[in-house]
């Protein structure tokens, strides 16, 4: 994790979206430079797990972190103009067979938009 906080800290990039963090359930770490919000699986470590890792100086604009499951979270941006939602899903790798993942796809749609409301 701290390499790629040291390279989002050379870099202009303002916030990340993570995959494959491989916790346990869902939380924030906030650091001197940066936080990460993450979303996991609740049972056990060692598979999936979504968040965002973003600099000190924008979280601020930080609305709500919304961890919805270890292969799926949001974080809602306050905006000059517009909120912004960034939406982290985990998508199935080409190894699964294309009705797994339109299965999946279907599913997490299904949730997303179950879960979010979008103004």
């Amino acid at each position: 994790m701290n390499e790629i906080a040291e390279q989002m800290l050379r870099t202009q990039l303002q916030i990340i979206a993570l995959q494959e963090i491989r916790w346990k359930e869902h939380g924030q770490i906030k650091k001197n430079t940066y936080s990460l919000y993450y979303s996991c699986s609740e049972q056990a470590t060692g598979h999936f797990g979504t968040g965002f890792i973003v600099k000190k100086e924008i979280e601020k604009n930080i609305m709500s972190f919304t961890p919805i499951n270890e292969k799926t979270c949001t974080i809602r941006l306050k905006g000059k103009f517009h909120n912004i939602t960034l939406i982290n899903v985990r998508a199935p790798t080409e190894e699964k067979t294309e009705e797994e993942k339109d299965k999946m796809i279907f599913k997490e749609h299904k949730i997303e938009y179950q879960s979010m409301i979008l103004y």
